[in-house]
């Protein structure tokens, strides 16, 4: 059986998950923004790569008509939650620091 939801229903459930994810993250004290200068700072906070991953991991499920409960509302705050948790404690397993992220570009 294919289910699908509205346009509108999919915008609320992303909008959930990326003020979910925020939250989380947050509470697990990751910054809000990264440091600063932004175009070369590879640290993690609540806005970059957190909610990226959240909605990357709400889209996969929505693609494979995967939608839980409530049009899809539980899995969006469970993708939130489970992406701050990723980011806070996994990341850096999964994805390591490259050898010259500090900006020095060798010099």
């Amino acid at each position: 059986m294919i289910y699908s939801i509205s346009g509108t229903l999919l915008l609320l459930n992303y909008f959930i998950t990326i003020i979910v994810s925020i939250v989380v993250a947050l509470g697990l004290k990751l910054p809000l923004l990264p440091d600063k200068p932004r175009r070369f700072s590879w640290t993690k906070s609540a806005i970059f790569p957190t909610t990226i991953i959240a909605m990357g991991l709400l889209a996969f499920c929505f693609s494979i008509n995967f939608y839980y409960l409530y049009d899809g509302k539980l899995l969006a705050v469970l993708m939130g939650i489970i992406a701050a948790i990723f980011v806070q404690y996994l990341f850096n397993y999964v994805f390591p620091d490259i050898p010259n992220s500090k900006g020095d570009m060798g010099e």
